[in-house]
């Protein structure tokens, strides 16, 4: 069999509004110059307006094609001896905008995409859904399992595609979940859940949308839901950052009727 995609999923506490000034130099780490290290598949920035904690920023490294025997690589390599060999001042610097932040080792299932895969198939976002959510202890595979077969079809007819579908390995009950999509297709979604549920008018009926609610609850016992921005010339994020002036936005706005 293949060796398993792990991947670093970061959640950084940001200083300040100092999302930017921290992300925008992570394409300089250190290690993404050596071969079989952390390679910077994806950072995003926690919209504030899609609920959480913020200034936050999730960062998503891929360990390498290496599996555990590349895990094992990045270990050594950080530990408090060598560090500075690798890091020089490049960590001192990512220091001064972040305050702290929580780590989870996660490793893709059958059905997730690696990184190459995600680049080969051209899957990109403008906005992207981020799941950290608790199900019953040991079924983390079984959920996702389900997730493959059932939910990534649902979520590809509303325009959301999955670049991570990652089982937590320090644990046995989180699972970490990924969508990249955009604006208006996210909320087509809610609206849509909302009409069948019969809590606005806004959408259209679609079964689909509650019968996974209901499947999804014999495993979920908690968790959270965020909407991210992501980082230009990520794997996924968009090529540059959107030219626009409030001027430009109230406009578009007004030419909507109302909405962005």
């Amino acid at each position: 069999m293949a060796t398993r995609s792990l991947y670093l999923y970061e959640v950084v506490d940001v200083v300040g509004q100092g999302q930017y000034d921290y992300m925008a130099p992570l394409g300089q780490d250190p290690g993404l110059r050596m071969p079989e290290m952390f390679g910077l598949q994806g950072s995003f920035y926690v919209c504030a307006a899609g609920g959480g904690r913020w200034p936050q920023v999730i960062n998503v490294w891929d360990v390498g094609s290496l599996g555990w025997r590349g895990w094992a690589r990045n270990v050594d390599r950080m530990n408090l001896k060598r560090r500075k060999a690798f890091y020089g001042d490049w960590w001192d610097e990512a220091a001064k905008w972040r305050s702290g932040g929580f780590d989870r080792l996660c490793a893709g299932v059958p059905g997730s995409p690696t990184t190459d895969e995600i680049r080969e198939r051209g899957i990109r976002g403008s906005l992207f859904v981020n799941e950290i959510l608790s199900v019953r202890p040991g079924t983390p595979l079984e959920f996702l399992q389900a997730v493959v077969e059932e939910r990534v079809p649902l979520m590809e007819a509303y325009g959301h595609r999955a670049t991570g579908l990652y089982e937590v390995t320090s644990n046995q009950h989180e699972v970490v979940m990924l969508w990249a999509t955009d604006i208006p297709s996210h909320v087509r979604l809610r609206q849509d859940r909302d009409t069948t549920r019969g809590l606005c008018d806004e959408g259209e009926v679609d079964e689909r949308i509650v019968a996974w609610e209901r499947r999804s609850a014999e495993y979920v016992t908690g968790g959270d839901t965020h909407i991210m921005t992501p980082l230009p010339r990520t794997v996924y994020g968009p090529e540059d950052w959107e030219d626009a002036s409030l001027d430009d936005w109230l406009e578009r706005v007004e030419q909507n009727g109302g909405g962005a």
